[in-house]
């Protein structure tokens, strides 16, 4: 019996205004049409922190700093396993306009999160999400 490959990938939560952004990905890709957090595979070499930063640069020509690791989940996609690492992300110049991957862009409230059509490896992530950003937010008033 083989083993199922799995596929290392991060994603990252920018927050703002108790808002985060997601992005809608292109119909010709897998999972066309289903909204994840930006982000992408790590490359072998890579720390999950440095494949965010590279990933985010070549799909949103965006920079950014990373932060703690808000949640990881494994989901299976076709015949593949997918780790999802989500980060926290804080952009360190201009907002996203365009995407390489994405058709859209949206900050989409915590609150509503549910609401929205997920990619199935984003999935697992959502429920707890806005309770995970909420501790992390006070860890960090906390130690201030």
């Amino acid at each position: 019996m083989n083993a199922v490959p799995i596929v290392r990938v991060v994603g990252a939560v920018i927050v703002r205004d108790g808002s985060v952004l997601a992005a809608r990905r292109n119909p010709e890709r897998s999972a066309g049409g289903l909204w994840e957090f930006p982000g992408g595979k790590v490359e072998p070499g890579e720390t999950p922190e440095q494949a965010l930063v590279r990933e985010l640069d070549e799909e949103l020509s965006v920079k950014v700093a990373v932060g703690e690791l808000v949640d990881r989940s494994l989901s299976t996609v076709g015949e593949r396993t997918i780790e999802l690492g989500c980060y926290v992300a804080t952009l360190t110049g201009a907002e996203p306009t365009v995407s390489t991957d994405h058709d859209a862009m949206q900050w989409i409230p915590l609150a509503e999160l549910d609401q929205w059509d997920w990619a199935p490896g984003d999935v697992p992530i959502i429920p707890g999400l806005p309770q995970r950003i909420r501790d992390l937010r006070d860890h960090e008033s906390e130690a201030q």
